[in-house]
């Protein structure tokens, strides 16, 4: 490992630099001695390095002791004071009235760099700062804000260790006045989610006081200040926060009052509407949104047993055989379907409107035909695989189901007969999709995940008389209809698939995260069968080609492909050069005439002919001969001295001796390319100036030979050879049979 960094260096209180040979195995004290010799500043520790951000190295902060082997070429550094002068300034001078403003200024922009939250907490200097935050009445913008700030970051580096000074009684009265800048709310709220998440006891008594003295309701309407994105965030960080570090009875009422509907609206009206969301804040939202679907838990993981229950007869959805009727035609979602407060008879589904599309078969279930489709081993792969017998729903479940049957009566019925026809059955059915439904959302895990984004605007946008669980199942059953139809499947054998592909297409709709329940329903309604498959090629090929990338054991193999396939491509260039071909000859102006250039067969000379006229080549016994190792040079594109005559990718030249040039146009960009590629190979020079098409060319071959050796580590046998070709037939024409024999009428 080198242990010299090659750097610049901006000279202090000026934009001049220098380069500097940064000498990682010197103490950072001595290269700092060297610096300010070289840039002519007198030998002092009050200077010190910090690096200069750079378009390739966003770091902005102080070099240490203990960072300073991280630096590398082309980092950029500049002189500046050192932490330790700027610590002994601030010490000195914050009682100063004339030098306060310049005290401060120096905490505003060191307040976040990690060294100088380092030097101060080691100085003890935080002490004294921390005391002037909680008894001096400060100007807000210029004194109150980088303290609260230094604090902050005080706490994020644990540098804070005991609760000797109140500082949450501050903080306290810093919410408590309405009259503050946002970002001062926004770093006070910071500052009370690292107490929460704090892992010293110190701080128990101070978590909850937070608990018990800063209501919900006092944090939810900083997420209306739609203004300043990042004070929302410290909200909602805030509020996750506080969920998450309650426990029991405590915990399960702070849920319950995020889930107040005009809670998850304002949520949704501010935040998610608004657009423009990082990372960081999606994450909340999903965090937030698996706390309020945890309310679901109890009920998912309950257990009613299906027939000999006291919440339900069985016939309350499921169809009676005499009473089965067969659906033709699929019904759309009825978006806007009243609830009904009775059953509703089959032949009252016939609409009142005639719309043939929601129209219902009267044709009987024991026709021949239904009695076929629904018998094809349904029975015993049924008793096989589904304990309908003994099978039992969740009251999650079953609150689902009525929701469905009251909202969306049409649909249900439809649900009802094919899951009757089709089997397992419509409680076995609406049971699977209710816990898939479950693991999808996250409903009933511990801890969110840490870096999942997969929150769902719906969930914030539903009121109560639309619950968004309840609505994506009623949706999650009728899109079961549909993706039935699509895959031809008609047997409870293929049960397992069509489950599969339902829970893709849910998965794959909800990660268009649908603004409301009509954007739901048309997303689930765009993702056919025929998307499903294809998005799991696309994944399986995504995860095979970063298999074959970056699995130690596949890298190996594909570098000795490589290295084979280098050359073939070599093999198949040099080709073109020896089968030759004509280009116009490029005089010092203009293009007139044409010459045709070839590559020896000893490979060793490169002949170049002159001709007139292409279509009628003069045959020459002494071409003009460049020898191949006399090549200096190949260049390409717009740095050709004839590349104003054509498009530049058409250009490629040879220089010989360093003096020669003889210039080339192709016909074509490949050819250009090609016969460019074969030069840079024949000489050896230039390597990195190789086309696309060679990369691309080598790749392909390259990950079609690892594919092969692949399949061949699975026991699959790959033919090294076609197969024959099969005899030709002994006639053109096949034989026809002899007509019929016409019978004659009987004579009576």
């Amino acid at each position: 490992m080198t242990t010299i960094a090659k750097i610049s260096v901006e000279k202090y209180d000026s934009q001049e630099q220098i380069l500097y040979d940064f000498d990682k195995s010197k103490s950072l004290e001595d290269n700092i001695k060297d610096i300010c010799e070289k840039t002519g500043i007198p030998e002092s520790n009050v200077f010190g390095l910090k690096h200069n951000p750079t378009k390739n190295n966003l770091t902005n902060h102080y070099v240490s002791e203990d960072n300073y082997l991280n630096i590398k070429h082309n980092d950029c550094l500049k002189v500046v004071f050192s932490i330790k002068h700027i610590l002994s300034y601030i010490e000195t001078h914050i009682f100063d009235p004339a030098l306060r403003d310049t005290v401060f200024q120096y905490i505003d922009r060191l307040g976040t760099d990690p060294v100088f939250i380092e030097e101060l907490a080691d100085s003890e200097g935080h002490i004294k700062l921390i005391d002037i935050f909680i008894t001096e009445n400060l100007e807000e913008t210029e004194e109150e804000l980088p303290l609260l700030i230094t604090i902050l970051h005080l706490f994020s580096k644990g540098r804070i260790k005991d609760t000797s000074q109140n500082i949450l009684q501050k903080i306290f009265n810093i919410l408590n006045n309405t009259d503050k800048p946002l970002e001062t709310y926004n770093y006070s709220l910071s500052i009370l989610q690292k107490i929460l998440v704090s892992r010293n006891h110190v701080f128990d008594p101070w978590k909850e006081k937070i608990i018990q003295y800063l209501p919900l309701k006092d944090i939810v309407p900083y997420t209306w200040k739609h203004s300043n994105m990042d004070l929302q965030y410290s909200a909602l960080l805030l509020i996750n926060t506080l969920i998450r570090v309650c426990k029991g009875d405590r915990r399960l009422k702070l849920i319950k009052e995020m889930n107040q509907s005009k809670n998850r609206e304002n949520i949704y009206n501010y935040i998610i509407v608004k657009g423009n969301l990082d990372r960081k804040m999606e994450h909340e939202l999903y965090v937030l949104q698996t706390y309020l679907l945890s309310l679901f838990t109890e009920a998912l993981h309950s257990g009613i047993p299906i027939n000999n229950n006291s919440f339900f007869k069985k016939d309350d959805f499921e169809l009676c055989p005499e009473d089965m009727r067969r659906i033709t035609v699929l019904m759309d979602f009825e978006e806007d379907a009243s609830p009904l407060n009775q059953f509703h008879s089959i032949e009252n589904l016939v609409l009142n409107d005639g719309d043939r599309n929601s129209r219902i078969s009267l044709a009987s279930l024991k026709s021949n035909e239904s009695i076929q489709t629904g018998s094809k081993g349904s029975s015993k792969y049924n008793s096989e695989y589904f304990d309908v017998d003994n099978a039992t729903i969740s009251h999650l479940t079953l609150e689902a189901l009525k929701y469905y049957k009251a909202s969306y009566y049409r649909n249900f019925h439809q649900s009802q007969i094919e899951e009757k026809l089709y089997e397992p059955g419509i409680y076995v059915t609406s049971e699977k999709i209710v816990k898939m439904l479950g693991k999808l959302l996250h409903i009933g895990v511990e801890t969110p995940e840490s870096k999942s984004t997969f929150y769902q605007p719906v969930v914030f946008f539903s009121s109560g008389r639309k619950p968004f669980f309840f609505e994506l199942f009623s949706r999650t059953m009728w899109l079961l209809s549909q993706t039935r139809r699509e895959m031809k499947a008609s047997t409870i054998t293929d049960y397992p698939k069509v489950m599969y592909i339902l829970e893709k297409q849910i998965q794959i709709a909800l990660e268009t995260r649908p603004i409301d329940f009509q954007k739901l329903t048309d997303a689930l309604s765009n993702i056919s069968f025929q998307i499903v498959i294809e998005k799991i090629q696309n994944v399986k090929e995504a995860n095979l080609i970063h298999m074959i990338e970056y699995h130690p054991c596949i890298k190996e193999m594909r570098q000795k492909f490589i290295v084979e396939n280098e050359a073939v491509v070599y093999q198949q260039r040099i080709n073109c050069l020896l089968a030759g071909l004509h280009f116009p000859k490029v005089q010092e102006k203009k293009a007139h005439g044409n010459i045709f250039v070839q590559l020896s067969k000893n490979m060793k000379d490169l002949l170049v002919y002159e001709m007139e006229n292409v279509k009628k080549p003069a045959v020459y016994d002494s071409p003009k001969t460049f020898p191949v190792d006399d090549i200096t040079h190949v260049v390409i594109g717009n740095n050709c001295q004839h590349s104003h005559l054509c498009d530049p990718k058409l250009a490629f030249s040879i220089i010989i001796n360093h003096a020669e040039v003889v210039k080339f146009i192709g016909k074509d960009e490949k050819i250009a390319a090609y016969w460019s590629d074969a030069l840079i190979l024949l000489s050896k020079r230039n390597m990195a100036q190789l086309s696309k098409y060679y990369h691309k060319e080598l790749n392909n071959l390259v990950m079609m030979d690892v594919r092969l050796a692949l399949i061949e580590l699975q026991n699959i046998t790959i033919p090294k050879h076609p197969p024959n070709v099969p005899p030709v037939p002994t006639f053109l024409k096949p034989p026809l049979p002899p007509k019929p024999m016409l019978r004659k009428p009987s004579l009576l």
